[in-house]
């Protein structure tokens, strides 16, 4: 572990010592925690279908019927 120091304000930092104690975590961890849950998650890469414009329901039993060899 590497020591560093952090320049937040003295509200700033009471708030984090506040939030780590209800969690039961110490400070570095409530930072870890804060920092994964603020990540951005990332998109689905497969799976669902887009269109460009509504389909019927006669539509999509075509397109299903094509798709399952009906």
């Amino acid at each position: 572990m590497t020591a560093t120091t952090i320049k937040v304000p003295k509200a700033t930092r009471d708030r984090l010592h506040r939030l780590a104690a209800a969690h039961g975590l110490t400070l570095a961890q409530q930072i870890d925690r804060l920092i994964d849950e603020s990540a951005v998650k990332p998109r689905p890469t497969i799976g669902g279908y887009r269109s460009d414009r509504p389909l019927s329901a006669e539509e999509i039993d075509e397109e299903l019927a094509r798709g399952f060899g009906e």
